[in-house]
């Protein structure tokens, strides 16, 4: 038989659910309402950050700003643009020959890798370590290293646009080893800045003894030959960003002045900046505004 007892119990269920239902009712009205706040600061600062990079006076035609921290894209400027890429192409023959060999293998210097018109020039017959030309090539922008790097490989260049769609580099194709143009039509390299961006972030990470060093103004490097190399770095900004992680340079008479650097910004956030067809002088200006704005982010 029901008692009051029966009723008493379901009573209290009922307030106790009611009171739930409410809580839950609130609390997900606070969330939503949290939620709403944190986009509308979101879209402040967005919209801020992109005002702030809209009136920066760039000579380049595109740049592409990433912030490796959050993994994503902070601003670009003509995003899609692709332009050559000069001596930017120099950073996937790098990834590929220490992708393909050991840092210790060695490389002998071959009459058809030397151009004989470079500074720091290698020398016919010079036995080198593939990590220690690897930084020669980066740091002084060297042509006959990159060939030296590739080997003579019949697959190297073909491996190399297989491994920019590996990256993620949708707009990407190389079609040389040095970026240096064809003709005076046709370049060695093209991309868009992002895909820059990917690439150099993605050899920073996984090629660190040897991306790490294009931080330094000059190196001594020695072949095992016994030539000593004094290497200038042929980005002259390096001292002007602050917490410098990686730098490469980028001229021809097609691709104008490119470059490419990540720094850590003062919130501690990883940033890759990399603008594509400024002039030869206007590259570094244009990164000084860039990475002035991005170390305030």
């Amino acid at each position: 038989m029901w008692d009051k007892n029966n009723n008493l119990l379901i009573f209290i269920f009922m307030l106790v659910a009611l009171e739930a239902i409410l809580f839950l009712s609130g609390n997900y009205e606070l969330n939503k309402k949290q939620e709403r706040v944190i986009q509308n600061k979101e879209i402040e600062r967005q919209t801020e950050i992109q005002n702030v990079f809209d009136h920066a006076q760039i000579l380049a035609k595109t740049f592409s700003v990433y912030d490796r921290t959050d993994q994503k894209e902070i601003y670009s400027k003509n995003r899609n643009e692709i332009l050559p890429l000069a001596s930017l192409s120099k950073i996937m023959t790098v990834i590929l020959a220490l992708e393909k060999h050991k840092l210790d293998d060695i490389v002998i210097i071959s009459k058809n890798y030397l151009e004989g018109n470079e500074n720091n020039a290698l020398i016919m017959g010079e036995k080198w370590k593939v990590g220690d030309l690897a930084k020669f090539t980066l740091i002084s922008s060297s042509n006959d290293g990159a060939f030296a790097l590739a080997m003579n490989d019949p697959n190297f260049l073909s491996e190399m646009n297989k491994k920019a769609g590996e990256i993620g580099m949708q707009s990407s194709t190389f079609l040389n080893f040095t970026g240096l143009d064809i003709n005076t039509k046709q370049a060695g390299s093209y991309g868009t800045a992002l895909d820059v961006n990917l690439m150099a972030i993605y050899a920073m990470e996984n090629y660190p003894f040897a991306f790490r060093a294009t931080i330094l103004p000059n190196i001594v490097l020695k072949s095992e030959s016994g030539y000593a190399h004094n290497v200038k770095n042929t980005n002259t900004i390096i001292s002007k960003v602050p917490n410098l992680l990686f730098s490469k340079t980028g001229f021809t008479t097609l691709a104008g002045g490119n470059l490419t650097v990540i720094f850590k910004n003062k919130t501690g956030h990883i940033i890759a900046i990399t603008l594509l067809s400024s002039t030869e002088d206007g590259r570094f200006s244009d990164m000084e505004k860039l990475v002035e704005i991005a170390n305030n982010l």
